[in-house]
């Protein structure tokens, strides 16, 4: 093919990475292009960043690359990954949700499908974390760009990955990994704010429930509307942060029914 002739083929520095997909570390059994060849002439033309690379690629990054304008390698690495993830985010929330140990007690077709789901999950991941690797192209060498370290913080705890943070904090916690997740993605993908959200989240419902046994039961006691009771109860709990329900229904009595009782 005489276009073939515009680009540079990646050669891996290391004989480890023959016959490697520079996107996910599988084995490579086709070539992508940076640019795409059917975009070769508007990147010469635009002068568009590229580097004209003809890269090693196994067939599935080949194929879901078919749908990538991108003229840069990163870009295109980029969207290789986000097309893996996509496709595998079944067997990824398995393998982040479980662990081998936790399937002992399922039934044999639960676990085989857990277990199919973890080894397929453990796959996708390492692909998706696989960084690329050191190559020569026109007769000089280019340096992946690793990029910083992936950490995640659990109140003191570091893991390099999300699969063994959420792990932790569940455990350690007490929160199930579903419930962690969810909060996990609404509160700025922090371990610690979502932690805390929970906690605050299960306090308030204890102290809610708390409250309406307590004001139900001095209503009934006192026979006062139990409408009036919480209504007022709410009031003084505002008013004042540090008073409990019990002195809040102390001083309900006193400036409100036991009056009453007198006149």
């Amino acid at each position: 093919m005489v276009i073939d002739n515009q680009y540079f083929l990646l050669i891996p520095s290391h004989s480890a990475n023959f016959n490697t997909c520079f996107y996910c570390g599988c084995i490579a059994s086709d070539h992508d292009y940076a640019p795409p060849l059917q975009y070769l002439e508007f990147y010469l033309a635009t002068k568009e960043p590229s580097e004209f690379l003809k890269i090693p690629s196994c067939n599935e990054c080949y194929e879901h690359l078919k749908m990538c304008k991108a003229g840069s390698l990163d870009e295109r690495k980029d969207f290789a990954k986000k097309r893996l993830a996509k496709k595998y985010d079944k067997a990824l929330t398995i393998y982040e949700m479980w662990s081998k140990e936790e399937l002992d007690g399922l039934d044999f077709s639960l676990r085989h499908s857990i277990a199919a789901g973890l080894q397929l999950g453990e796959e996708a991941t390492n692909r998706l974390l696989f960084p690329g690797f050191k190559f020569e192209a026109a007769g000089l060498e280019h340096q992946v760009n690793y990029g910083p370290a992936q950490h995640f913080d659990v109140f003191g705890e570091q893991f390099t990955t999300f699969r063994d943070a959420l792990d932790f904090a569940s455990k350690a916690y007490r929160i199930s990994k579903n419930t962690l997740k969810e909060y996990f993605a609404d509160h700025d993908n922090s371990f610690e704010k979502a932690i805390i959200a929970i906690h605050k989240e299960v306090a308030d419902k204890a102290f809610q429930k708390q409250l309406k046994t307590r004001c139900n039961q001095f209503a009934k006691q006192h026979k006062q509307a139990v409408i009036f009771v919480h209504k007022q109860v709410d009031r003084y709990l505002s008013e004042d942060e540090d008073m409990t329900i019990d002195e809040a229904l102390t001083l309900l009595y006193e400036t409100r029914v036991k009056p009453s009782l007198t006149r």
